[in-house]
């Protein structure tokens, strides 16, 4: 089974612009309805619960008939009454502790306890803002041998994290994002 952390959001106008100025909504939605078609007949997806992402996590997983038991969500008790009710559609939901501190201090704890949960294949990094790139430093740090695949046409922080990366020049302009995961993420056939 292969085990896929994905880190994504959707950028947010009132905080850093050169984020929300490159977001593309509609692909970000796009490219993680994809991602969930693609990876969970064969895989999990573990990632960080946001107001944004886990309702299509939610929404796409039931709609695509694939149930929720290969899906793990992480959250912070630092947001609890924050989170969405979708949460409650997932039967892999683990909480970290609130720790004495702000937002920062309680998310650097979640996504320590998230990217060492489990040894996983590959990162994908949708959209997002300055926690995909946090994200993403980490993941390479703790998982040096995971692919880790930036979909660029999504913009905001992924698209940063691809333009300043050493990655596939293909990754640059798709937007078959199904075609993408297959290709990236199970590259032979014969290795499913």
């Amino acid at each position: 089974m292969i085990e896929v952390f994905l880190s994504a959001s959707v950028p947010l106008p009132e905080r850093n612009r050169i984020y929300f100025e490159t977001a593309d909504v509609f692909l970000i939605r796009e490219s993680i309805r994809a991602l969930v078609e693609v990876v969970l007949p064969k895989g999990r997806i573990t990632f960080g619960g946001h107001p944004a992402i886990t309702p299509l996590m939610s929404l796409y997983a039931r709609n695509a008939k694939l149930g929720n038991k290969h899906i793990t969500i992480y959250q912070s008790d630092f947001f609890r009454g924050e989170m969405p009710r979708e949460n409650d559609d997932f039967a892999d939901i683990r909480y970290t502790a609130k720790v004495a501190g702000g937002v920062a201090e309680n998310l650097a704890l979640m996504r320590s306890e998230m990217l060492r949960s489990r040894k996983f294949d590959a990162a994908v990094l949708i959209g997002g803002m300055e926690g995909i790139r946090d994200e993403a430093s980490m993941f390479k740090e703790l998982h040096p041998q995971a692919k880790v695949l930036p979909v660029p046409a999504t913009g905001a922080a992924a698209r940063i994290e691809f333009l300043e990366g050493d990655y596939p020049d293909f990754l640059k302009n798709e937007i078959s994002f199904a075609s993408l995961f297959r290709r990236a993420l199970f590259p032979s056939p014969l290795a499913e």
